[in-house]
């Protein structure tokens, strides 16, 4: 009786230093995926600012193009309104 009792305790003894290694396993792994977590939340807040960042200089540069676009057609518009002015003034010669 007090042999098995003995076993009894030693068996208890050991699952619970094995349910004590996978509970210290599991919290470490616990802290290693909120630690991922985090880092993961601030890449996605990262890549968010640089996104909307991206945004605005798109917005901006499509203004910039669209002014240069009509500066362009305006300058090409004078030239070819010059240029027959002056055809018209050599032709009437």
């Amino acid at each position: 009786m007090i042999e098995q009792l003995r076993s009894d305790k030693l068996e208890l003894t050991a699952e619970l230093e094995r349910s004590r290694d996978q509970a210290t396993k599991a919290a470490e792994l616990q802290a290693l995926a909120d630690e991922e977590a985090t880092r993961l939340q601030l890449i996605t807040q990262a890549a968010e600012m640089d996104k909307q960042t991206l945004q605005q200089e798109v917005q901006s540069l499509t203004g910039v193009v669209e002014h240069l676009r009509r500066t362009t057609v305006k300058s090409v518009e004078d030239f070819l309104y010059r240029l027959k002015l002056d055809l018209d003034l050599f032709t009437s010669q």
